[in-house]
């Protein structure tokens, strides 16, 4: 059963005025009574009831059975469905049990249900549970009331619609966000109901009244952009601890609440996942942590509502959710959400999914992904600013609230290069852009050779000193201010190389520097010892740690014939594609996540930017026709283009861009995960190198 099924069984409101002690939902007790029911006629068949109650004579039996059977007495026939079942009563005992358990039912239907109440809301009364409640309202309903949101902002004024008390009346919660400039402006929560839409339009338009400072409409109006999200009832949720909340709720598409108290004293908290993933960035304009997970945004919910900070603290006793349950009587909620959001004010609003849109594996071929490295290419290199005495390379950026680390660490810098030198390198970029790269590799090249600061020299990073080796190679740069810079950056590879594999992903690295650095044949013989080194430290299941810059060693230190680690190789791929997340894996909650790779050891197993090393990997393979035949090719592309879809599924673009400040800086740069909007150089660098072996091996089946 996947989860959207299970969620459709069970209960999302609670009862009012009978057993509202009992800490399962309604439609919990019912589907136990259906089962208790089907238990008791196991023994004759199989197959389910109907709900028929039949009255009974002396000499009539009831047979949970067909109307088929024939038997001396008159049978009264219970199911109808089944037409295998053997021609014999059963016991009075087990109908009276399913008879209770059918009035039990319907006393469960004639009972009246609520929906929470919001302190800024009102409390919802309706007849029976329906699926339309547990739902999330029709795309239909969505774009009727995101047009009446238009005119409203628009005109900026809010009157009565029937289109907006129709979603009103069909959701159970809303979230309104306008934007001016990338920036949020305005946001309101509001529990459904006939005006839900109206309180959100007026808290919103107030906020953003506040923003502009100006009295009566603003001038740029027309200019705000609008994201709707209004979600299903709410699902009453018993989480074990946040950490199960974790790995229990996917992050960016449900959303989570607490409440606590009745009647009049209830209060209701909730977070939708558009503020889960943009949580964290404040006026200060800060890197942020990556987001709110959806634990912490229920340990968040819970605080609000007791108005106690110190419960939203993980990890303390005091916080411990089943003892908020059970001591503080606080009842915990998820729901699922529909999403509707603007590009730009003049465009119209687009459904999402996790803040973005799921790339499609048709949209992955050579074509596409010689665009898709164009991006990046320029996407990087906005990172960096020419001078005359070299470049200025920034680190993380936050593309939530724009900023950046100013001056990124010398390993990553060293890696931005490497991956410009290597596209401009490659033909998959186009020419402007690959001179462009070029000129920037050149620059950074420049601001690495600078001995001036003692903590940023080469030596100090391996990852830097190889790195800025490999970006030499790939220039042919011979440059008289490089050399003391990269004598230094030998030294610390050869180190790397005579010592013992302490990181199998270092040495590798190195050992690829090391085999066109000179002298050429002493280098050469200690990147061959290396990387046999590598292949004794790190065995097949364990091999990722050295990706992808194994194989690139591997090639160069063999050139020419075979290369002996083929055969390992082969199986490291046959393995890691076991790991590769499908299709099935992913469900209704994961479609984006599908071509990444599961890292079974980590905390939560969800593939994330950590995949690029092996994807890269996996490409660079590709790239080679001693690690894969010309006759095997379609076969490895074939199982490469969900992976590279996955590449494509990181970056940024057009969709995701609604929650960012500056949406075209933030294009194309590669995010840590798709509930991490947090893009770094690092991820950057992997993914272009990942492109580039890629499209090289695509074209080498031509």
């Amino acid at each position: 059963m996947n989860r959207i099924e299970i969620l459709r069984r069970l209960s999302v409101m609670e009862r009012s005025d009978f057993m509202s002690w009992f800490s399962y939902s309604f439609l919990d007790v019912r589907a136990a009574l259906s089962r208790l029911v089907v238990n008791l006629m196991q023994q004759v068949c199989r197959n389910r009831l109907l709900a028929t109650a039949p009255r009974l004579a002396p000499n009539e039996a009831v047979f949970f059975g067909t109307k088929g059977f024939s038997v001396p007495e008159r049978v009264v026939p219970w199911h109808l469905c089944n037409a295998n079942c053997p021609p014999c009563a059963t016991a009075r005992g087990r109908v009276f049990g399913s008879l209770l358990g059918f009035l039990a039912m319907l006393a469960s239907a004639a009972a009246q249900d609520t929906i929470p109440k919001h302190p800024d809301g009102e409390e919802r009364h309706v007849a029976a549970i329906t699926q339309d409640l547990l739902r999330t309202p029709e795309p239909k309903l969505m774009m009727e009331a995101f047009g009446v949101l238009r005119d409203w902002i628009d005109t900026w004024s809010v009157a009565a619609s029937p289109d907006a008390t129709k979603l009103g009346n069909s959701t159970g919660v809303i979230c309104l966000t306008l934007r001016y400039g990338g920036r949020i402006i305005g946001r309101s929560v509001q529990v459904g109901g006939p005006d839900a839409l109206e309180r959100a339009a007026r808290d919103a338009m107030r906020d953003a009244g506040r923003f502009f400072g100006e009295k009566g409409k603003p001038e740029n109006a027309s200019r705000i952009t609008i994201s709707l999200e209004a979600s299903g009832a709410l699902i009453p949720y018993q989480p074990s601890s946040y950490d199960d909340t974790d790995l229990e709720i996917p992050a960016g598409i449900d959303g989570v609440g607490a409440r606590v108290g009745e009647g009049e004293h209830q209060k209701l908290r909730v977070a939708f996942p558009s503020m889960m993933l943009t949580f964290g960035y404040g006026a200060d304009r800060s890197v942020g942590s990556g987001g709110q997970s959806p634990g912490d945004a229920l340990a968040s919910c819970a605080a609000n509502v007791l108005e106690d900070p110190t419960v939203g603290i993980r990890g303390d006793v005091a916080s411990d959710p089943e003892k908020l349950m059970r001591d503080r009587k606080v009842t915990f909620y998820r729901f699922e959400v529909s999403h509707l959001a603007q590009i730009s004010p003049v465009e119209a609003p687009q459904f999402l999914y996790r803040n973005g849109k799921v790339v499609q594996e048709r949209d992955v071929h050579v074509a596409a992904m010689k665009t898709w490295a164009d991006g990046l290419t320029a996407h990087l290199l906005s990172r960096i600013a020419i001078h005359e005495n070299g470049a200025l390379v920034s680190g993380l950026y936050s593309p939530v609230s724009g900023a950046c680390i100013p001056r990124a660490e010398i390993a990553e810098e060293s890696l931005i290069a490497l991956a410009l030198a290597r596209a401009a390198d490659s033909g998959v970029l186009t020419a402007d852009a690959a001179a462009r790269a070029r000129d920037a590799a050149r620059a950074v090249v420049r601001d690495l050779s600078a001995r001036d600061d003692e903590k940023r020299r080469i030596e100090r990073s391996p990852i830097a000193s190889a790195a800025f080796m490999l970006t030499l190679q790939l220039l042919a740069l011979d440059a008289p201010e490089a050399q003391p810079a990269l004598l230094a950056a030998r030294k610390e590879v050869r180190e790397i190389l005579e010592g013992p594999v302490r990181s199998p992903s270092v040495s590798s690295l190195a050992a690829w520097a090391a085999s066109g650095a000179e002298p050429r044949a002493e280098m050469t013989e200690l990147s061959g010892r290396a990387v046999a080194a590598v292949f004794r430290a790190a065995p097949v299941e364990k091999l990722a740690t050295a990706m992808p810059w194994i194989i690139m060693a591997a090639r160069a230190t063999e050139p020419s014939g075979e290369i002996a680690s083929t055969v390992v190789l082969d199986q490291w791929r046959d393995l890691v594609f076991k790991f590769v997340m499908r299709p099935q894996d992913a469900g209704a909650d994961g479609e984006d996540l599908v071509g990444g790779i599961v890292f079974t050891g980590s905390r939560a197993p969800l593939p994330s930017a950590q995949s690029l090393r092996v994807i890269a990997g996996l490409a660079a393979m590709l790239n080679d026709d001693r690690l894969t035949p010309p006759d095997k090719r379609p076969q490895e592309i074939a199982r490469l283009v969900p992976c590279l879809r996955f590449v494509r599924q990181l970056m940024g673009d057009e969709y995701n861009g609604t929650m960012f400040v500056d949406p075209l800086r933030s294009e194309w740069g590669v995010r840590n995960s798709m509930w991490d909007q947090r893009m770094s150089g690092e991820a950057g660098a992997l993914a272009l190198i990942t492109l580039c072996e890629a499209v090289e091996g695509a074209q080498r089946s031509r």
